[in-house]
């Protein structure tokens, strides 16, 4: 460091505010796949299944729930979350036409305090992230049970124009999709979303017509002469919504993707001679959603299809049907995603799906996906499956992270003037190759795309992150410590650091994870992944510490790790004659100083070759 800075250094490490805790983690990337493959999400609210974990008005429970579920979404590798932000005739944004959901606040039209609002905030958490925001909406659905009917707004189109609404022989209540006021209804909520907010998609699922017994017969009087075949009728009404949409979505944003989940099968060949050659319930008979002919008729960006059925499946044969799905697009313009049947990993009852089988599952069909030119990406239902399940959490993360670069010793970047990636960094121009050359192998990042924030502190989570991705290993774990949450980004690391012995509890299984992490235990933590890989093998000596005036500061569980990180060049002290062991490692500090772990680990590598 440079003498003249340091004690302004000191003082700017006590006084500056501390960053999001995912800051430091690396960025999502597609090194292990195309750039353009979408790696997606549903993020689900309806029944409250993944976002909130239950209604509140709370702004701050609402902001921190979901920079989890992105925090955990980048961790995964993915690039898309589908938010679902209209489940039931409702809305998880501000809007001029339905209203707030139950689902978030408990009240239908009750707003969240201190005018918070969720899609916003989403959009805008996402994209610092990397993440594309789509906002997924049910278009005709009203109620999702019996009983919600007596929970509707006063404000509710539902309400405020009965003479659009029918109700289902179950009692739940729908938008009838013959109704020409349903169609502008629908369509003008939409382009409120497109108008008011920098989403990149809009998203609808499959749910169309609802049932056969759905008793729409005092409209189809009405078309009856024109359509004499009332499955052509109901068909041609869903078609008209979808077209209307795509024409008047891509009027308000040229740029929006459109696109929509139907059902894996569209139709069996033993009822539709383009049908595939399965044995299941499709949309074409069933909901009367003729998918197929959104796509030949371009009135999708993209289609995708929720092929939720394992490999080898005799009535819905995943492999089938993703090669019907593929022959389906060939020939025109819109992509194919791959909706994925995760939540099926929790399923004990079917064995395809159970245990380790339904993670070799569904790692298989990311595979085959990514072997098929006509499938552009996948996305996962529903999210909350993998924070219960951490086998799939861990599977996806490596599916989508880069191999390791090859372990060459290369050139010595630190002798090269540094071209500053940060336009905060201009104090640091010393760190910036070691910032560079990690920030490029994605195991670091910026605050942003232009700051790298060196001063602030980072937690022991966060050092432990970097520290595993340098060494580049991966294992199982059955066990985490006591105060590492599921929920947390971080879970699945400090769980395999745990279980390959780089990450040291602090007594009764605790880890003490958002805890600034002090330099001493930098040094400890890495003091011990070194020995493990015979990169450090010598047996310290402790007299070399005596050259810094607080020696005596170092606790004795660290001095030998100190003493060797010293040695080895890893790390030094200040221009003032410390090395400050009880202070927090600020970012710029651990940046420089994993970036010498990495190339100790590349020397040592090379030599056993």
């Amino acid at each position: 460091m440079k003498n003249g800075t340091f004690f302004l250094r000191l003082l700017a490490l006590a006084l500056c505010a501390v960053v999001s805790a995912n800051a430091f983690l690396p960025q999502a990337n597609t090194a292990s796949a195309s750039n353009e493959e979408l790696r997606g999400i549903w993020v689900s609210t309806v029944s409250n299944i993944d976002y909130p974990s239950k209604p509140t008005t709370n702004a701050k429970t609402l902001k921190n729930e979901l920079l989890t579920i992105f925090d955990n979404c980048q961790s995964m590798g993915l690039n898309a979350v589908f938010f679902q932000v209209r489940p039931a005739g409702d809305a998880l944004y501000q809007s001029e036409i339905f209203p707030w959901s139950r689902y978030l606040t408990g009240t239908q039209g009750k707003a969240p305090e201190n005018g918070f609002d969720p899609l916003a905030f989403a959009v805008e958490e996402a994209h610092k992230r990397g993440l594309q925001l789509h906002a997924w909406i049910n278009p005709y659905r009203i109620t999702a049970s019996k009983s919600d009917a007596d929970s509707l707004s006063k404000t509710n189109p539902a309400v405020l124009h009965p003479e659009m609404v029918l109700t289902d022989s179950d009692g739940k209540m729908y938008y009838n999709p013959a109704d020409s006021k349903v169609v502008e209804l629908i369509v003008d909520g939409a382009v409120e979303i497109v108008k008011n907010y920098a989403v990149d998609g809009l998203h609808m699922d499959d749910y169309f017509y609802p049932s056969a017994e759905f008793n729409d017969d005092g409209t189809y009087a009405f078309y009856q002469e024109e359509y004499p075949d009332k499955n052509e009728w109901r068909r041609a009404m869903v078609n008209r919504l979808v077209e209307t949409m795509d024409k008047e979505l891509h009027a308000a944003n040229p740029n929006i993707q459109f696109g929509i989940s139907p059902m894996g099968i569209w139709a069996n060949d033993t009822e539709h001679p383009d049908g595939s050659a399965t044995g299941g319930k499709g949309s074409y008979s069933s909901i009367w959603a003729d998918s197929r002919a959104w796509v030949k008729n371009g009135w999708v960006d993209y289609i995708m299809p929720q092929i939720y059925w394992n490999i080898g499946y005799e009535i819905a044969d995943y492999s089938v049907l993703t090669d019907w799905w593929s022959e389906t697009v060939s020939g025109t313009d819109v992509k194919l995603y791959i909706g994925e049947a995760a939540y099926k990993t929790m399923a004990e009852n079917q064995p395809a799906w159970n245990g380790d089988s339904g993670t070799q599952e569904l790692k298989q069909h990311i595979q085959l996906s990514r072997a098929n030119d006509s499938i552009d990406g996948y996305c996962m239902f529903t999210y909350h499956t993998f924070i219960d399940n951490p086998a799939i959490f861990t599977m996806l993360k490596e599916m989508n992270t880069p191999a390791p670069p090859p372990l060459s010793g290369g050139e010595n970047t630190e002798d090269k003037p540094a071209e500053n990636r940060f336009t905060d960094m201009d104090d640091y121009w010393w760190a910036m190759d070691a910032v560079n050359a990690l920030a490029e192998q994605g195991i670091i990042r910026g605050r942003n795309e232009t700051e790298f924030d060196p001063d602030s502190f980072i937690t022991r989570a966060d050092n432990t992150v970097l520290l595993l991705r340098v060494l580049g290993k991966t294992a199982t774990f059955e066990q985490n410590f006591a105060d590492v949450p599921k929920s947390a980004y971080y879970y699945q690391e400090i769980g395999m650091a745990k279980a390959l012995g780089i990450a040291g509890g602090i007594g009764d299984n605790k880890f003490s994870p958002e805890t600034y992490i002090k330099r001493q235990d930098m040094a400890t933590l890495a003091y011990r992944v070194l020995q493990g890989e015979n990169a450090l093998t010598a047996i310290p000596n402790t007299a070399v510490l005596n050259q810094f005036k607080d020696k005596d500061k170092i606790d004795f569980y660290s001095r030998d790790a100190m003493a060797a990180c010293v040695s080895a060049g890893l790390m030094g002290g200040y221009g003032d004659g410390t090395i400050n062991p009880q202070g927090n490692a600020s970012r710029i500090e651990v940046a420089i100083f994993m970036h010498r772990v990495q190339k100790l680990l590349i020397e040592t590598r090379n030599l056993t070759e």
